[in-house]
């Protein structure tokens, strides 16, 4: 574990400086180009009424952050990226004491060889609640132990083409690197434990070309594999076989594949080595809906896949999925921060747009690999200057050491409305619950925001936030509650 743990400081070193080198590369390459160079700098004054997020003895306090940033996005014709990069440097009225945050999210991707080698990559150094039983704020005018800087690097290769019209071939490689400081096990004040780690897989694929319709075929191949620093198990996981795609009209396919499967897992209920199936359907009655099934098998585990798109307008969409899935922490930190965006005017957003709220944790970071079961589900509506969406989402979680199943589900709705040029009114509302793998504890988290600002000139912004973060739990003495104001202007130049 100790060359892991000297590898992972290496490649720290080098990721650091790749996402340095790449920008500077965008630089050149988008020469004469679309090229914004934003540096900021924000002022902000903050309230809150438990600024130690305690359930007893709540204590308030004001806040005051100053907060210099930067935001550079390159667009040509090759390669788009971006990076944004905020200090939080907090001052606590109360006693005098202070705290620095950073938080940065960059974004890049190349077509190195058009219609054959793409490049990209994620970087994201944000301060994350590591225990979703300890404290949790949707504000940041606070202090908790639980709250940790946490990076997170991955950057993926996918290199593909055909051989005439009989084939087409893809083989992809993605590389995963996650660090926080709650791999130091002699440091008391973590809340809960976690590897620094590397991630590598590979994904290769052989299927039917052009001159195949009705019948169409895959053969594939994939391995995962997790890397720890602290002496825990690593996670491996490989999987080969075939699949047929049945078309019996243009509207209808059966879906079937055979393979084998096999991981490192010690539960008996999730271990696999050994033969694995699936089969199902897909459904496209028309161009506003799009529906797959599958059902399978792997070692003793029953799993199911879904997949549904229905477009009710050009303003109306509907998007659902339930995946089912032997992995790791770090994995699902890599696919989570691989499907981020970042846009200009509303800052980080999901695959559907949607923003990001990295203070609502459904579950904790941990070194323990398990089986996923998640759906999720995304209702947007837009209109002109609106958007409106409400998600719906739950996960399970059974873990490889016999502690049990986890489950959380929650709801969420938010609307964005640009009421002119100059003003924008957002807010947000989300009910979480959760089941901790005891079976025992069980927390209700309420969350809700709003946001107004106005532009006053072309270089400054004045903003106001309101939120409210409220737990309820089964747990003595993990209630807890806070309601925070924060008053910012943002100078932009």
């Amino acid at each position: 574990m100790g060359a892991v743990s000297s590898n992972i400081q290496s490649v720290r070193r080098l990721s650091l400086g790749a996402l340095a080198l790449g920008l500077g590369g965008e630089l050149q390459a988008a020469y004469a180009q679309h090229v914004w160079f934003d540096p900021r700098v924000e002022s902000k004054l903050a309230y809150s009424d438990n600024s130690l997020l305690t359930e007893a003895n709540r204590q308030s306090d004001l806040v005051l952050n100053f907060a210099p940033g930067l935001n550079t996005r390159i667009e040509g014709r090759k390669l788009r990226g971006a990076l944004d990069y905020s200090y939080d440097y907090l001052r606590f009225m109360s006693d005098g004491s202070t705290e620095g945050r950073h938080n940065l999210f960059g974004t890049f991707d190349m077509d190195v060889w058009e219609d054959h080698l793409t490049v990209n990559s994620r970087a994201s150094l944000r301060q994350v609640f590591l225990d979703r039983g300890g404290s949790l704020s949707k504000s940041i005018a606070n202090k908790s132990s639980n709250r940790r800087l946490v990076q997170s690097y991955t950057g993926s290769a996918i290199l593909k083409g055909t051989i005439r019209n009989y084939a087409d071939w893809r083989v992809s490689y993605r590389y995963g690197l996650t660090l926080s400081p709650a791999d130091n096990l002699d440091d008391e004040t973590i809340t809960s434990n976690f590897s620094d780690t590397q991630t590598h897989e590979i994904r290769a694929s052989l299927g039917s070309g052009q001159r195949f319709n009705n019948l169409e075929w895959r053969l594939f191949a994939t391995s995962q594999r997790s890397q720890r620093s602290l002496e825990v198990n690593d996670f491996t996981s490989e999987t080969a076989g075939g699949e047929l795609n049945l078309k019996f009209s243009r509207h209808f396919a059966l879906l079937g594949s055979l393979g084998y499967a096999s991981n490192g897992l010690q539960s008996s209920a999730l271990a696999a080595d050994g033969i694995s199936w699936e089969t199902g359907f897909r459904l496209t009655p028309g161009s506003k809906l799009d529906l797959t099934m599958k059902w399978g098998k792997e070692g003793n585990r029953t799993k199911w896949y879904g997949r549904l798109q229905h477009f009710f307008s050009v303003r109306l969409d509907l998007a659902a999925t339930y995946t089912d899935t032997i992995t790791s922490n770090a994995i699902v930190l890599n696919d989570n921060l691989q499907s981020l965006q970042f846009d200009p005017s509303r800052g980080i957003i999901d695959s559907q747009g949607l923003p990001v709220d990295e203070t609502d944790p459904s579950f904790s970071l941990s070194d323990v690999d398990f089986r996923r079961r998640n759906v999720n589900a995304v209702l947007t509506w837009r209109h002109k200057r609106s958007q409106l969406y409400v998600n719906g989402n739950m996960e399970w979680r059974t873990f490889d050491d016999s502690s049990g199943t986890a489950a959380s589900w929650g709801l969420s709705t938010g609307f964005k409305r640009s009421i002119n040029k100059n003003t924008d009114l957002s807010g947000t509302i989300s009910y979480r619950r959760s089941r901790f793998e005891d079976g025992v504890r069980v927390d209700n988290y309420i969350v809700g925001s709003l946001d107004w600002s106005k532009r006053l000139s072309k270089y400054f912004t004045l903003a106001v936030n309101a939120s409210h973060s409220q737990r309820q739990s089964n747990e003595q003495g993990s209630d807890l509650m806070e309601n925070a104001l924060t008053l910012y202007l943002r100078g932009t130049f």
